[in-house]
């Protein structure tokens, strides 16, 4: 991986018709946020608008390390890590930002605030490996069937959740933690459904850095439909396993956040709120 951002990249990431996002440490599982204002400032600088206050800006006042992934129309993804340094309402980049028309028109709600990250490495632009995306994808719904049930046997997902999970057309994002305590970001587009406490990830694209989680740490996995619907699910990483000749590993849902706005906030186990007068 490099540290810089070239310029060609810097020009794919002005693009508003683009997928963003940030992964930060929350506690101690990662939590991911849709942030599709993100773009670079220069060749070590991300920044992104801030629209409304959620946990992620939270968690980034904690704890600074982060990972963030672009992902473009055209199957084509980057992605780094980077540290938190600030947030401004002023200035160059905060008017840049709410003088453009998605946001300059918006009845609404503008662009509240800019965050700045500075970034520590950065992939370069990588395609979709799509052929063992199909693959997996089929593979894991053919070997489902064989793969054992969550051991608790709780139903952690319902409706939309079950939706968004089972769509192959959903796109899904993993984050995990390194060894220096950064949140990476993974496509894992792949991934299946086993039941509704319980994912499987076949390792048919990414396997070499799929086995470097280890088994029993907390992991995210963040799934939006190409409406935008989304849904945050935290669990711990149960290992890999092989059948049919695929390699795969189990993660176990033990959190589900609701991303969407009005009202963000956990819905397994649900969040306790204080009535507003």
């Amino acid at each position: 991986m490099t540290k810089l951002i070239s310029e060609k990249d810097m020009k794919e990431f002005a693009v508003t018709g683009k997928l963003g996002l940030i992964s930060t440490v929350s506690g101690e599982y990662p939590h991911i946020t849709l942030i599709s204002s993100i773009q670079a400032k220069d060749e070590k600088t991300i920044m992104w608008g801030q629209f409304t206050q959620g946990i992620s800006k939270t968690n980034l006042q904690k704890n600074p390390k982060s990972g963030f992934m672009v992902v473009s129309v055209e199957k084509k993804w980057w992605r780094g890590l980077a540290l938190y340094k600030g947030a401004t309402d002023t200035g160059e980049d905060f008017d840049m930002y709410n003088n453009q028309p998605l946001f300059r028109y918006n009845s609404y709600f503008g662009i509240e605030k800019i965050h700045y990250m500075d970034v520590v490495n950065f992939s370069g632009e990588q395609p979709l490996p799509i052929g063992g995306i199909v693959k997996g994808a089929l593979w894991g719904r053919a070997v489902k069937p064989f793969v054992k049930p969550c051991s608790d046997g709780v139903d952690k997902i319902f409706n939309l959740s079950v939706k968004l999970l089972k769509n192959m057309m959903s796109l899904k994002f993993l984050s995990y933690f390194d060894k220096d305590g950064f949140p990476r970001l993974l496509p894992v587009l792949q991934s299946v459904m086993k039941d509704r406490g319980r994912v499987i990830i076949p390792f048919s694209a990414y396997g070499e850095e799929l086995r470097q989680i280890e088994k029993g740490q907390k992991i995210a996995l963040f799934i939006a439909d190409l409406e935008l619907n989304s849904v945050l699910l935290q669990g711990e990483y149960k290992g890999s396993e092989k059948k049919g000749g695929m390699e795969y590993g189990i993660f176990d849902i033990e959190k589900v956040y609701n991303s969407m706005l009005p009202v963000v906030g956990y819905i397994y186990p649900m969040e306790e709120y204080k009535l507003v007068h």
